[in-house]
């Protein structure tokens, strides 16, 4: 009887350590090797009625990890959607944020140290310290490439530790297309490439009009493409300190970018201004009640100035070299905002800057029917709708002085801005759901989101 009892416990304790290096060989194996021991379809095992994971390996929740996410920008260029992507991915309640520029434009540093976080930023770096920390910090889940199509012609301080972070496959790529033809070919479709096709790259789009075309024009150019593509559209919006000051009167005309002549109708734009600064001058002299207001237009940005007639020559102003937090409190200050777009490229396959900046900024934007459909995003009733054939300045010219329009606008921006921003936090989250799905891991608040 002694003897069959101490077999008995020994056979147990052997049983239960064969069972515990199963368990641990399970839990810390590659997505193929459990594949291979249960078939495609090991995760039903272990799903609930809910479809989570009544247990969770790898995914970082509330008992593991953070979600560690780098968002790199090596060009210098777009602060402002790297701001909104922070912003976005910041918002994740158990994430840690690395942040990698090649410099902080324009005080754009002030701008993402105002942002409202639920993530902590761990470390803001030099885009070059990028390879440095993929080879010493433990791996990122996701990269976020804010300008792709640059990024990726970086083969030291981008390309090398990407191509390193593709060996380990818990890591996403999120790519930040803004020309989206540019994506036909070159060394950064080459470089993408090698993530299509293990299907672990997200293409972002800022628009959807930029999605459309990088999915039907550039992408079907692509030789031998045997994995799917997948596109979201991000609208750049991020929060800002506004101001509106009612003493001030004056009422603003805002129009940024390249001075260049050739990029606008400034003969046009300038008769069009005359008629606005007659239609108000009228206005105070008929109305007993009016306030006397002058009319300017703030040409907000770099170049050669043009010449202004002698008659408006009050009435313009270039506003140059201005930091962001003045850019923004400039143009929310403004009546309206006029994209004025150099070319029509910006209705089908670029995404303008202008755009985004008035619902950051909280002021209704000049738009033609053309500008709706391609920018869908912003709600007809938060614009200065254009009738057919008329020219923006025309526009302005027709709907200035309508202050109750005005104000039921601005507040429709308002509106508009707040519910981009909230719905852009919850997509990118539900966007690393999807690709920690496809790496076969389910995250634990899936549900809440």
């Amino acid at each position: 009887m002694v003897f069959t009892a101490y077999y008995r416990r020994l056979r147990s304790f052997y049983l239960f350590f064969i069972l515990l290096a199963i368990a641990l060989l399970f839990l810390s194996s590659r997505e193929s090797t459990r594949s291979m021991l249960l078939g495609k379809d090991w995760q039903n095992l272990f799903t609930t009625d809910d479809d989570l994971l009544w247990w969770n390996d790898r995914f970082p929740c509330e008992k593991h990890e953070p979600i560690r996410i780098a968002i790199v920008e090596s060009a210098g260029v777009h602060d402002e959607v790297t701001a909104a992507l922070v912003y976005a991915f910041g918002g994740h309640p158990n994430a840690e944020l690395r942040l990698y520029f090649a410099k902080q434009r324009y005080q754009s540093d002030v701008i993402v140290n105002d942002l409202e976080l639920e993530t902590p930023i761990m470390s803001v770096n030099s885009s070059n310290y990028f390879k440095r920390d993929v080879a010493n910090l433990p791996p990122p889940h996701f990269v976020v490439s804010t300008t792709c199509e640059l990024d990726l012609e970086k083969p030291e301080s981008v390309v090398a530790p990407l191509r390193h972070l593709l060996f380990n496959e818990t890591t996403h790529l999120f790519c930040l297309v803004h020309h989206a033809d540019y994506w036909n070919k070159g060394k950064h479709v080459d470089v993408v490439r090698e993530w299509v096709d293990q299907e672990r790259v997200d293409f972002i789009g800022l628009s959807q009009h930029t999605v459309d075309y990088l999915l039907q024009k550039s992408v079907p150019q692509w030789q031998n493409l045997q994995a799917s593509v997948t596109a979201r559209t991000f609208p750049p919006i991020f929060p800002v300190n506004q101001t509106h000051n009612e003493t001030l009167r004056e009422i603003s005309l805002a129009m940024q970018g390249d001075y260049a002549p050739e990029r606008r109708d400034y003969n046009r734009i300038f008769g069009s201004l005359d008629n606005v600064v007659k239609k108000i001058n009228e206005s105070a002299t008929t109305n007993s009640e009016h306030v006397d207001e002058t009319v300017k237009l703030h040409l907000i940005g770099h170049g050669p100035h043009v010449k202004v007639p002698e008659n408006i020559q009050s009435n313009v102003a270039f506003d140059e070299d201005l930091s962001y937090p003045d850019f923004y409190r400039l143009l929310s200050q403004s009546y309206a905002v006029i994209p004025a777009f150099a070319s029509d490229t910006y209705l089908d396959r670029k995404a303008s800057s202008t755009v985004p900046a008035s619902l950051i900024a909280g002021v209704p934007l000049v738009a033609s029917e053309k500008l709706l459909a391609s920018y869908s995003y912003l709600p007809r009733e938060a614009a200065w709708l254009s009738e057919p054939e008329e020219r923006e300045m025309e526009t302005v010219e027709r709907v200035v002085g309508d202050r109750k329009a005005f104000l039921e606008k601005k507040e429709a921006v308002k509106e508009a801005a707040k519910k981009i921003m909230k719905q852009n936090r919850l997509n990118v989250r539900k966007w690393m759901d999807e690709d920690f799905r496809k790496s076969g891991i389910v995250p634990a608040d899936v549900g809440s989101a």
